[in-house]
């Protein structure tokens, strides 16, 4: 049993110690000196498939999510109900309201060679 336990901690500590740190390094990158130089292939090597992906006739684009806000929606809603033995009626109405997603995002546009031609960082 002390075994199990013991192997049991060191794997918990062993994955917490293997989180992704790409995105997490991505935010400290100097994208303007790569314009020109960093293709497409670098981007899908250091960075992962995109999150958006898009083509256009000057090239194409990729959107990467560097950090995600967490989602929370708000709920409101009321009720009645009667107990009786001559009575017994419900009403019940509800309404959810989300906010949109938020987050910080990457937005990679790559001319028709795959060269890297504009970045910017959005925050929504």
């Amino acid at each position: 049993m002390k075994m199990t336990c013991s192997l049991l901690i060191v794997l918990v500590l062993l994955t917490g110690g293997c989180s992704p740190g790409t995105k997490a390094a991505v935010k400290d990158i100097d994208w303007g000196s790569r314009i020109g130089f960093y293709t497409y292939e670098d981007a899908l090597a250091e960075l992962g498939e995109p999150d958006v992906i898009g083509q256009s006739i000057e090239g194409k684009f990729g959107e990467w999510v560097l950090e995600r806000s967490p989602n929370v929606s708000f709920s409101f809603g009321f009720g009645s109900i009667g107990f009786g033995p001559h009575t017994s009626a419900g009403v019940g109405v509800g309404t959810t309201v989300s906010p949109p997603p938020s987050g910080e995002y990457l937005h990679l546009r790559f001319d028709n060679d795959g060269r890297l031609v504009e970045w910017t960082k959005v925050k929504y």
